[in-house]
């Protein structure tokens, strides 16, 4: 049975078949609540997928899964990666945590570049929509993402399967599996990995005359279960792998006029404008980052400890080490010249410790409550090297760069009241304190990264005062920051979060529910600040300056959250609807200005409203339909100091700062309507083989593809259909498989960005959008 909660499978330790009073469809367990329940029992949205469907269909990323999964995006950006969930995101800018949490086995991972060595060997993802901050916490307030690793498993025979692919069109050879080995009676492991190879990339660069971007990534994971006694379980893990990105992802998309007429004689043309193809790369003599891409190293050891106390009372304590070094360099000039490349060098160091106990007091309360601990250290910076000695202006390197140190500690309880045989009730408090303490800066160095010591130009000189670096920063580039560094900088926050649910069973088969959240995402430090807002370009009043350390920090954002709905079943089919209405106070933003900067900080405020429906039909023995769709409204209702789009300097909306009012703007990357339908058809063929037929289409209404809104270049409404064939013998262990992605090879983008220093100039971004064929064979035992 297709669609995304019917991925979900049924937790390990009850995997059986069962079946909703009244319903012929299967009974969906979940651990979103932390304890093992029935998805049409818990009061709030939640899509799954199983961990055949995510090999099946290809999934390696959060990105992938958001095709199955209505509300939830992620475009992969030219630096960064945006991930949101109904709409809630955290912006353009390493500094911030994720506003949806990931979890992967109940460990944090609140930094994408946690997420870079991709999604494998899974039982199961949940995506929980809407704020989750007294259970999960942390940064939570769009939602969360829990992934489920396969575990090893006591007591079984050896067994294990492995796939292999290959798809025609990227030239990509994927290998993947795990192993179950049973050592004694009490003792098991669990080696899975992956290993994916992609030899050509979306586009042709002409510079390096090769098709780029293209990916090498691999991964592995050890688990050990050990049960010593029928009260006791420990299982502990040990992940780690390597994420590269070879080559550019940038080609020049458009270069227009304010009012959208084509710009003619454009410096640009003579490296094709709107091909498809690139002209683009990096000197390594002239610059010290080396060719454009990116890699990342993560690991990860975990260790969970379950003690059953007394048959009502349990701890589960969740030890975890998380760690990743990124490296990421990108040409931005867009030109074959070597003008202005980029680098963000990332290293994380994370320990965090969860200790909760669960309690049954008596047929109506149950009671969990515990305490969470995590520390982390995050360095990061972004260099943009400039070499403008070609344009007769002295070249050099502009280097931002935080160090900051995170300590949090929490302490949370959730409280579940069967008031009645049909009403249920729950509230759950958490409480949070967190303490960052960092330094930032910005300081100009020579484009080989050793520190500029070439002195000021002399009194008499037009540029008297000013060293070559100073000259080319404040005068070329139009800065308004200045170098600087503020060290031992401290912000101290705490929140007091809630969160409320009733539910309802009107019959056995139909519960309406309520739900209610108050929580709210920690601030920061800015990595990118080069200056106040209040600072202007150099020769005006009051000219440029580095302005204080307050002058880096973002606040905080607040959500405040409701969600209504039911949940039915009856007979073969099932239908869920939740309709949510949020607010969002502060929300963090990050915008390119389209010169060398971002404007990072805080937006008035957000609304968001909209209805998530889930629709699953069991039509015959042989067929089953999915449909789920979501429809969201998320928009700016106060936000005053944006940057501009094109489109609103060409109106003449930008203010005396150069700074545009966003208020009543819906947000960017965010289409109204998403839609996700899927049918599989299984028949008997040749008198013993199962052929399964399952066919996906999903949905998106137009949406703009750039972090500043701009409406002129708006990503039309387009569907994507996919379609999987799958052969399998009755008396047989092994499959073979075709997938066919994008089966109508339709044409759309991820996202497009402002070309730096050429006004009117945008670059979009190169992925695999064309139509991809899969062949995979399988094998189990």
């Amino acid at each position: 049975m297709l669609g995304s909660t019917s991925f979900a499978s049924l937790a390990q330790e009850e995997a059986k078949d069962v079946k909703a009073k009244g319903s012929a469809l299967e009974v969906i367990e979940v651990t979103a609540r932390k304890r093992i329940e029935s998805v049409q029992t818990v009061p709030s949205s939640i899509n799954a997928v199983t961990g055949e469907n995510i090999q099946a269909m290809g999934v390696h990323t959060v990105e992938d899964l958001s095709k199955y999964v209505p509300g939830l995006e992620q475009p992969q950006l030219a630096n960064h990666s945006r991930l949101s969930l109904r709409g809630v995101s955290s912006g353009d800018n390493q500094s911030f945590e994720q506003s949806v949490g990931t979890y992967v086995d109940g460990v944090y991972r609140g930094r994408m570049n946690q997420q870079r060595s991709g999604i494998f060997d899974m039982q199961r993802v949940e995506v929980l929509k809407g704020p989750q901050v007294t259970l999960y916490g942390n940064s939570s307030v769009g939602g969360a993402i829990s992934m489920i690793t396969n575990r090893p498993d006591v007591g079984d025979d050896l067994n294990g399967e492995f796939t292999v692919k290959y798809e025609s069109e990227y030239e990509e050879a994927q290998i993947l599996g795990g192993i179950n080995i049973p050592v004694t009676d009490e003792f098991a492991l669990r080696i899975a990995g992956k290993w994916r190879d992609q030899n050509k990339g979306a586009a042709f660069n002409n510079y390096t005359d090769q098709y780029e971007p293209y990916f090498k990534d691999y991964a592995f994971r050890i688990g050990a279960v050990w049960q010593p006694r029928d009260d006791l379980s420990l299982y502990l893990r040990h992940e780690q792998g390597t994420f590269e990105k070879f080559g550019e992802t940038l080609a020049i998309y458009r270069h227009v006029n304010p009012d959208f007429t084509e710009f003619e004689n454009s410096p640009l043309a003579p490296f094709g404008i709107g091909t498809g193809e690139m002209n683009t790369g990096n000197d390594d003599a002239i610059f010290n980052n080396g060719p454009s891409g990116n890699k990342n190293e993560n690991e990860e050891t975990m260790l969970e400890i379950v003690w059953n106390i007394s048959e009502n009372t349990s701890i589960t304590s969740i030890t975890a080490q998380s760690n990743y070094d990124y490296f990421h360099t990108l040409d931005v000039d867009m030109t074959p010249s070597d003008l202005i490349s980029t680098s963000v060098p990332e290293d994380y160091e994370q320990f965090s410790q969860e200790l909760r106990i669960d309690i049954v007091v008596n047929d109506q309360i149950n009671l969990m409550a515990g305490f969470y601990y995590q520390d982390a250290d995050f360095n990061t910076g972004f260099d943009s090297d400039f070499h403008l000695t070609q344009l007769g202006v002295p070249n050099f390197t502009r280097s931002n760069y935080l160090e900051q140190k995170t300590e949090q500690s929490a302490i949370f309880a959730q409280v579940d009241y069967q008031a009645t045989d049909k009403l249920s009730l729950t509230l759950g408090v958490r409480y949070s304190d967190i303490e960052k303490t960092a330094t930032q800066g910005l300081t100009l160095l020579n484009i080989d990264g050793t520190v500029d010591t070439r002195p000021a130009f002399p009194d008499g000189h037009p540029y008297a005062g000013l060293t070559p670096a100073l000259l080319s920063y404040w005068g070329a580039l139009k800065s308004v920051g200045a170098p600087h560094e503020f060290e031992n900088m401290k912000r101290e926050e705490s929140h007091t979060m809630v969160q409320a649910s009733a539910s309802y069973f009107f019959t056995d088969t139909f519960m309406g529910y309520v739900n209610f959240a108050d929580g709210a995402k920690a601030g920061g430090f800015d990595t990118l600040y080069e200056g106040p807002s209040s600072a202007s370009p150099l020769g005006t009043s009051p000219g440029p300056s580095a302005g204080t350390p307050e002058d880096t920090q973002f606040e905080d954002e607040q959500v405040t959250a409701y969600e209504i709905g039911f949940k039915s079943d009856w007979d073969d089919m099932r239908l869920n609807v939740g309709v949510f209405y949020g607010t969002y106070d502060d929300l963090q933003t990050s915008i390119f200005n389209g010169s060398i900067g971002f404007n990072v900080g805080n937006a008035g405020k957000a609304i968001q409203k909209g209805i998530d429906v889930e629709f699953i039909w069991q039509a015959t023995d042989d067929l089953s339909i999915t449909a789920n769709a979501e429809y969201l409204d998320f928009y700016y209702d106060k936000f005053e100091g944006a940057a501009c789009s094109l489109t609103e300097v060409y109106k003449g909306e930008a203010n005396e700062d150069g700074l545009c009012d966003w208020s009543g703007d819906n947000l960017p990357w965010i289409p109204k309507f998403s839609v996700f339908m899927a049918a599989e058809h299984l028949t008997e063929i040749m008198g013993n083989y199962e052929m399964s037929n399952t066919l996906i289409v999903n949905y998106k209404s137009e949406h703009t593809i750039d972090s500043s809104n701009e409406q002129g270049f708006l990503q039309d409404g387009y569907a994507l259909v996919d379609y999987r064939l799958k052969l399998t013998p009755e008396d047989s262990d092994w499959h073979v498989a075709l997938t066919v992605t994008n089966l109508l090879d339709k044409d759309y983008e991820i996202y497009i960005t402002k070309i730096p220093l050429n006004t009117g100039a945008y670059a979009n971004g190169m992925h695999q959008k064309a139509r991809r064929i899969n062949l995979e064979f399988g094998y189990s035992f």
